[in-house]
């Protein structure tokens, strides 16, 4: 495993994160994700995501992570899960008040004093302040129960609060098919200094299904042929040779991949071994999107 500084914080994390919100969900079983947090380190994964929405995420962690483990930690408030007659359900609260208190409960649930990294899961909208909010975001770090702040989101917006904030961190789509944040939001945040963590990085492996998704990712799946993504990949498996677009971003500080399968960690974690792809592929991918989006 190879390793990248996340922006300006000082941290340095691996290539490959750890997406924990599929280990958080209730019918996976507490043994799976165990062994998907172990796997994780012993692959030298130390950046994992997770967030105060992804049922047990948070509580997975703080049961199977080491107190002691060398790992970077980022989680999510804006958002978060409560069940009702035994039914999860979302609650989507930007007020201050929500934010401190939901902060509070994930250094609980992820048995830590201090959380890595704090985000929005979004951005504030509709009925909420987003100065008031943003200024609780940051209130966390001066309690001192975030190190680094930032905001998960995508869009000419969150370059807007980006360049506004005296943020740390943003979480972003960036991928082989999905490739807009390179016009506005991955410039904005090198101005900044900014650390760059890319949720999707495989486009969520849509383009692996020989028919289109009935529902879910038909778009993505759509996008892949459009692209000719085969006929870029060449010989190269095509969701390695997606993760490598990713990784050729000098930008991109760590892609987070969820599973819940060890060994689908485990052939991620290959990946990172200091081979992006050629220049040449990387225009002829370029190309190829541009000439979509033209269409």
């Amino acid at each position: 495993m190879r390793y990248r500084k996340l922006g300006r914080t000082g941290l340095e994390c691996s290539e490959i994160g750890l997406g924990a919100a599929q280990i958080g969900i209730r019918s996976v079983p507490e043994r799976t994700a165990e062994r998907v947090l172990r796997t994780a380190l012993e692959v030298g994964v130390n950046f994992i995501d997770t967030a105060a929405m992804y049922g047990e995420s948070e509580t997975r962690i703080g049961r199977y992570l080491p107190r002691d483990a060398d790992v970077i930690v980022a989680t999510k408030c804006g958002d978060y899960e409560v069940l009702e007659d035994g039914r999860p359900r979302i609650v989507v609260d930007y007020s201050p008040g929500c934010i401190l208190r939901t902060v509070d409960e994930s250094r609980r649930r992820l048995d830590r004093d201090v959380l890595d990294i704090v985000l929005f899961h979004g951005l504030p909208r509709g009925e909420y302040d987003a100065d008031a909010a943003f200024d609780a975001l940051l209130e966390t770090k001066a309690r001192g129960w975030a190190r680094f702040v930032g905001v998960s989101g995508d869009g000419p917006a969150a370059a807007d609060e980006a360049r506004r904030r005296p943020l740390d961190v943003q979480e972003l789509t960036y991928n082989i098919l999905y490739q807009e944040a390179d016009r506005d939001l991955l410039p904005a945040l090198r101005e900044r200094g900014m650390g760059v963590i890319v949720k999707r990085p495989i486009a969520n492996a849509a383009y692996l299904s020989a028919e289109r998704p009935a529902t879910g990712f038909g778009e993505s799946w759509d996008h892949a042929r459009t692209l000719g993504l085969r006929e870029l990949a060449g010989e190269i498996p095509l969701l390695e040779f997606a993760l490598r677009f990713t990784l050729s971003h000098a930008d991109v500080s760590t892609a987070i991949v969820g599973t819940t399968d060890p060994g689908h960690l485990q052939a991620n974690a290959q990946v990172s071994d200091g081979m992006p792809l050629a220049a040449g592929t990387l225009d002829r991918i370029r190309e190829a999107y541009d000439a979509r989006l033209r269409r």
